[in-house]
């Protein structure tokens, strides 16, 4: 038999607060690009920013009241996050996708 040695995760994590679960969220970093996927369910394109601010990305996200079964419902979320080094500032994209999941993804430089 032989004994297979057990790792433990030691990526980037990002505290996410409309993340399902214990709200923390992976970030993929290798040499050549990183991305995470945050979820997003409640918001449209039109009503989430991402932008970078020197070595930071800040994400808001923002809609005004909206009326559902539970009464009116307003959410407002700003969040900044250091990005991962040598990532090349202009290549950073986002997309929301049809799950609601906001996908953040730009290339390293080398």
């Amino acid at each position: 038999m032989m004994s297979v040695p057990v790792m433990s995760d030691q990526g980037t994590k990002w505290d996410w607060p409309l993340q399902r679960g214990d709200g923390v969220v992976n970030v993929l970093d290798d040499d050549d690009h990183f991305e995470v996927g945050l979820e997003a369910h409640h918001f449209l394109p039109k009503e989430i920013e991402v932008k970078n601010i020197g070595e930071l990305l800040e994400i808001h996200m923002e809609h005004t009241v909206k009326t559902d079964k539970f009464g009116d419902v307003s959410r407002n979320i700003t969040r900044c996050y250091k990005l991962p080094k040598n990532v090349d500032m202009k290549t950073i994209k986002s997309n929301l996708d049809s799950n609601g999941i906001l996908h953040i993804h730009g290339r390293k430089m080398h």
